[in-house]
């Protein structure tokens, strides 16, 4: 427990994880960059929309002690604790304890607060660059992919607030006049006014916001990357974003459609067995990883990392000692032991979570080796994560251990939008195509709704840890849903749920202070889930 301490002396931990209250944010500087500048210079753009990958990297708060909220990948950990594969041992600290446990959910609590307020302050960054270049045929070629990267950052950000805010009927919670609504519509162009009383948009309206973003996005993308280092979108991206986007419609041609599109428009191929296990770049660097398409980026430089413990790979990898998830505080990401047992033996990716004592694959997983302060595999419980290891596979140092790279979108999440189109056609093949690259032995005779269950079974797989299932959970609750309360199970007695169909706490309410500020909101945010599903007991 030595070096946990070492920080927390510095940044203090909340006593509990449903504190309520207005957050003050700590926004990056207001540029000082002309509209004249921005529209001539490419270095100006460039500056701008590296602002957005930047925020998105290391958003903080002051004024609050909040340290599960670290940018983006933060949120990504939020939609794990909100679903059913991903639990924690134990948590002295309490973070994630309240999504997971049903108690952060009231529209003032902070931990609802805080991801509206990332988003929406990255579309705003968004914004800025798009209202400096108001005409696409007037911006010049050098500054065309910034300015795409913008629409397709907004893009992604609109996105998942419409898939995260959506009030989608459910059996604990009811709202008839809300159903189908997502959020209001933040363009580059709003006023005060406007933004006093702007409504939320219903879900084939929104979406055509999206799209038409999405639509520049393409346009001004096309043979103009803005950057080489994934950290702000390119077309492979933008065609990404379309399918994500066309999956949420039920559009299936399209989705399948801009998905071959996205793999068609870059250079990738699926991680393979060794990269995927490595114990110094598994899933932390994107320069060794050929599957990724999107990614955020850290260095020993960046704010999340000097914080020591106030970073993705404090509180997911289960091997560093100076965070939160490691030896040192013992609140270990885990893997849900019922979904584990559902893995074959044969598949590389159940090496990432370590098997239990008299397993088949005990002895077969790769650990970071051991160090003065980190004893090795000694350390971790039955099914703590490996899946993401601490930077150069250094356990010990923070700014070594905490430069790390997260992915925002791989090329198999592309594979496997298409096995699901396929799969609701009956066909099968391309799941065989992608799993098989991770299970030699794989196949599949599965038909109907065994076979897109198996589909999303193999996604969750896939994904985990990346924030990306949670989203099919909201979108498909008659094939997924949350039980997490079994014989053996190894959630936390006050996580252990059991929904009937889309669990209540997947319509996330909207930050109630936005709803006191937007009048169009008073009426029509989504209601408090709090304790409104019985916790299974054995």
């Amino acid at each position: 427990m030595k070096k946990i301490f070492k920080y927390t002396a510095i940044l203090t931990v909340l006593a509990s994880v449903v504190t309520t209250g207005c957050i003050k944010e700590t926004f990056p500087t207001g540029s000082s960059i002309s509209a004249e500048q921005a529209t001539s210079s490419a270095d100006a753009l460039k500056s701008m929309t590296g602002a957005i990958a930047n925020y998105a990297a290391n958003a903080n708060w002051s004024g609050n002690s909040v340290h599960s909220f670290y940018g983006y990948p933060s949120l990504c950990v939020v939609r794990e604790a909100y679903g059913n594969d991903f639990t924690i041992m134990s948590n002295p600290y309490g973070w994630y304890s309240g999504e997971m446990q049903n108690l952060s959910q009231n529209p003032t609590n902070t931990y609802i607060q805080i991801p509206w307020l990332i988003y929406t302050k990255l579309i705003a960054l968004a914004n800025d660059v798009i209202r400096m270049n108001p005409d696409l045929d007037a911006i010049i070629d050098a500054n065309k992919g910034y300015v795409g990267a913008a629409y397709a950052y907004r893009a992604l950000c609109m996105l998942d607030m419409a898939q995260m805010y959506e009030f989608k009927a459910n059996k604990y919670t009811s709202k008839d006049d809300i159903i189908g609504l997502t959020v209001p519509y933040l363009h580059e162009n709003m006023t005060v006014d406007y933004a006093k009383n702007n409504p939320r948009l219903p879900k084939a309206e929104y979406l055509e916001k999206i799209y038409e973003s999405l639509d520049a996005a393409v346009l001004l993308l096309d043979g103009h990357a803005p950057t080489t280092d994934k950290t702000l979108p390119d077309l492979a991206v933008a065609y990404g974003l379309y399918a994500r986007a066309k999956l949420y419609e039920g559009d299936y041609a399209k989705a399948k459609e801009y998905a071959e599109l996205a793999l068609g428009a870059g250079s990738f191929s699926p991680l393979t067995q060794e990269q995927w296990t490595s114990t110094t770049t598994g899933f932390n660097d994107a320069d060794s990883q050929t599957s990724w398409m999107l990614c955020i980026r850290t260095s020993e430089e960046s704010s999340v990392v000097k914080t020591g413990i106030i970073n993705f790979v404090s509180f997911m990898s289960a091997e560093q000692v100076y965070g939160y998830g490691g030896p040192g505080a013992g609140a270990f990401p885990m893997v849900d032991k019922r979904f584990y047992d559902q893995i074959p033996n044969t598949d590389f990716r159940k090496l990432s979570w370590k098997a239990p004592a008299g397993h088949e694959l005990e002895g077969k997983n790769k650990f970071v080796a051991a160090t003065e302060d980190y004893p090795g595999s000694s350390a971790l419980p039955e099914y703590a994560a490996l899946k993401f290891r601490p930077g150069e596979g250094n356990p010990d140092d923070h700014q070594k251990g905490s430069a790390t790279d997260f992915p925002l979108m791989r090329m198999e999440e592309m594979k496997f939008i298409i096995a699901e189109c396929d799969a609701r056609n009956g066909d099968a093949s391309s799941l065989v195509d992608i799993v098989s690259t991770r299970n030699p032995e794989y196949t599949c005779t599965l038909t109907g709704t065994h076979l897109i269950k198996e589909v999303l079974l193999q996604k969750r797989i896939e994904f985990w840890g990346e924030g990306i299932v949670w989203f099919d959970y909201k979108r498909c609750p008659d094939l997924l849903t949350i039980n997490r309360g079994y014989p053996g199970t190894n959630h936390s007695e006050a996580a252990r749920f059991n929904c009937d169909g889309l669990a209540p706490w997947f319509n996330v309410p909207i930050n109630g202070y936005e709803a006191q500020d937007n009048k169009a909101l008073s009426e029509t945010n989504n209601p408090d889930p709090t304790n409104t599903v019985a916790l299974w007991v054995e």
